[in-house]
């Protein structure tokens, strides 16, 4: 996980790209709440789990006032 770690609060599409690159295989679990869904809008990691020969991205959303 600490090889990973400079990864976490990056936008999704930034870390999939990463592991692309590496041709590493990765899948998505998303956290969400109920309030405010229609203001978080930026997905980002939060969490990467290595699986196996794959990576497991938990992810959550955010507004777009906190960039």
């Amino acid at each position: 996980m600490e090889k990973y770690y400079n990864l976490l609060g990056l936008h999704l599409d930034e870390v999939k790209k990463f592991f692309e690159d590496k041709n590493i295989k990765c899948t998505t679990k998303i956290i969400q709440g109920k309030k405010d869904q229609d203001k978080l809008i930026i997905p980002k990691v939060i969490k990467i789990t290595e699986v196996q020969d794959s990576v497991e991205l938990l992810i959550t959303y955010f507004s777009d006032s906190l960039k």
